[in-house]
């Protein structure tokens, strides 16, 4: 069974709480910039750490967009929003 790495999961976690509260607080050039950088990671990382990205930060982020009605498009960058379609798709929604 593969060893899961707790530490990477914890950082998506947090990463994903400081990009929420940037969009609660209205902090959009905040919220736009950390959506870029787990953009950019996502792209350059391993596969243990795009599936963090996608699994924990993403989910977590994207679950937060829609409850509050942002525009997805928009906000995710494309590797991001590709991801989120690739994930609603998946789930049958």
């Amino acid at each position: 069974m593969k060893q899961v790495n707790t530490t990477l999961i914890k950082k998506m976690e947090r990463f994903a709480e400081v990009t929420i509260n940037s969009l609660k607080l209205g902090k959009m050039v905040r919220a736009k910039r950390c959506l870029e950088l787990a953009n950019d990671v996502f792209q350059k990382g391993n596969s243990e750490v795009k599936n963090a990205i996608s699994n924990v930060y993403l989910y977590s982020v994207s679950h937060y967009l829609e409850l509050n009605h942002f525009a997805m498009k928009q906000l995710l960058p494309i590797e991001l929003h590709k991801e989120y379609v690739k994930q609603i798709n998946t789930s049958g929604v």
